[in-house]
């Protein structure tokens, strides 16, 4: 028996060396990988800036016991409506910006919906119907600049009380 446990003995090396060495070959997977660089950009770019210039001038009006308006454009031009006067003496005139920006950079602009003046007695009037030139977007030159005129409609009460009225107009732009 000793000899027959023997060679089972050896018989069961030589089988469990055959087995771990099967078992480590098929085991070994070869791994592939990839890699790849991509270029990462960003560019810092001038702020758009929005300057004041001119504020936004109505001139002289008178009332009566009607409504009216008195619409400026964003060229000057004064258009009365209804129950409210302008005197031709006073001067009047829209509101102006610099646009300062990017080269040839297309902005966007948005005009408030309407601003409400306040005059020393309490009593207000509301301009709205904002306008601009340019509409809706401009357009920076080729030195990065740009003019924007804004007018709107003044609406006029009737008996509106005398006095000075004023409020804030609000105007932004942004890169299109």
């Amino acid at each position: 028996m000793f000899k027959r446990s023997s060679l089972n003995s050896s018989r069961w090396r030589r089988c469990s060396w055959l087995i771990l060495l099967l078992s480590a070959q098929s085991g070994s997977v070869t791994v592939q990988a990839a890699s790849a660089d991509a270029v990462v950009l960003a560019e810092v770019v001038s702020t758009l800036s929005l300057v004041n210039q001119a504020d936004m001038v109505f001139g002289d009006i008178a009332s009566s016991n009607a409504p009216g308006a008195v619409i400026l454009s964003p060229g000057g031009t004064r258009l009365t409506v209804g129950g409210a006067f302008v005197s031709s003496t006073v001067s009047s005139g829209p509101a102006v910006f610099d646009v300062v920006g990017l080269p040839n950079a297309v902005y966007a602009i948005t005009l408030p919906v309407s601003v409400t003046l306040s005059g020393a007695s309490g009593n207000s009037m509301v301009v709205d119907s904002f306008t601009s030139q340019p509409a809706n977007t401009g357009l920076t030159d080729s030195g990065g600049q740009q003019n924007l005129f804004v007018g709107g409609r003044l609406n006029v009460n009737s008996n509106q009380a005398i006095g000075a009225y004023s409020g804030i107009m609000t105007v932004t732009i942004v890169y299109n």
